[in-house]
């Protein structure tokens, strides 16, 4: 009885406040509708996904066939892991925070001493770089003006690409330096063995003559003359054929190092959005509606519990 009185008694209650309960729940859903169309910001969402490639494809061993095992097109975990460190990175947000001039597009005023900290941390409330399901990359950023957030995502997709990039081209530079290097010193080695066997073969008249069988004889009276003669001989031609051999790695070096690909497989392209993503004003609407029903409802009960309380006393 205890129950069905008490219910009975909370019905009368909520019928008896029903016009007020009804009203300000009617005017905080036109409050709040009216606040999400003048007040609240309209944030539009731009996103571009994207693989890393395979960097190791524009390596000299397999541009020429050297290397014989199969290569993925796509990059691994490493890469991605690299790719994702790199669109994180301070040098890439300082970057885009420079060229696009976010410190006045945050109204964020310059002249305070941590105002760079201030536009970082807001921009990185509105960026992300993630791996997907399928193991891509995606970077994305909400912003109120759709152009903008597509241009800035453009750049930082091409400006990973640059850094990463950068690093291959680096490890190249250095193994070509010091390949270039080891040339230089081999061709001294040959003109040295040059000198040599020439003063050598005119000093004891030693004469090089071929073979039938293609063979190289070398006669001379003074047979340790005629032995140093061949040593020399030897290690020019050992030299040489070094010296070939790099010149000719350098030469593939070269050429591989003409391509000017990019180190990402961009699926997605950002592109301008033709709607916001939020506000959802609908459902903004609606949360407010029934946030303030239940608060009505429960103040309508509380306040008749407190006066009969009152009466009671």
């Amino acid at each position: 009885m205890d129950k069905e009185f008490n219910l009975l008694t909370a019905i009368r209650t909520l019928l008896k406040w029903k016009k007020h309960i009804l009203t300000l729940t009617i005017f905080s859903g036109l409050s709040a509708g009216l606040f999400s169309v003048f007040v609240m910001d309209e944030w539009y969402f731009s996103y571009a996904t994207f693989y890393p490639n395979n960097m190791s494809l524009s390596d000299r061993g397999v541009l020429f066939g050297e290397i014989a095992t199969y290569i993925e097109y796509f990059g691994g975990k490493a890469d991605v892991n690299r790719i994702l460190t790199i669109a994180n990175s301070n040098p890439v947000l300082d970057y885009v925070i420079d060229s696009f001039q976010i410190a006045e597009h945050y109204k964020v005023d310059k002249s305070k001493p941590y105002w760079r900290t201030m536009v970082r941390k807001k921009f990185e409330k509105k960026y992300e770089a993630i791996k997907t399901e399928r193991d891509a990359i995606q970077i994305s950023l909400y912003d109120t003006d759709p152009k903008l957030a597509a241009d800035i995502i453009n750049t930082v997709v091409h400006r990973v690409d640059e850094i990463n990039k950068q690093h291959a081209k680096d490890a190249k530079a250095k193994q070509y330096e010091a390949i270039k290097l080891q040339t230089k010193k081999l061709q001294l080695d040959v003109t040295v063995y040059s000198d040599s066997l020439a003063r050598v073969g005119e000093h004891y008249n030693i004469k090089v003559s071929s073979g039938a069988d293609g063979t190289v004889i070398i006669d001379g009276k003074d047979y340790k003359a005629v032995q140093l003669y061949k040593q020399i001989m030897s290690k020019q031609s050992n030299a040489t054929r070094e010296l070939n051999n790099l010149n000719n790695i350098i030469g593939q070096i070269e050429v591989a190092n003409l391509g000017s690909e990019s180190s990402l497989y961009v699926l997605e392209s950002a592109f301008p959005a033709d709607r916001r993503e939020k506000p959802v004003r609908s459902l903004v609407v609606l949360v407010t509606v029934m946030i303030t029903l239940f608060i009505a409802l429960i103040s309508a009960l509380l306040f008749e519990q407190i006066t009969e309380i009152r009466k009671q006393l």
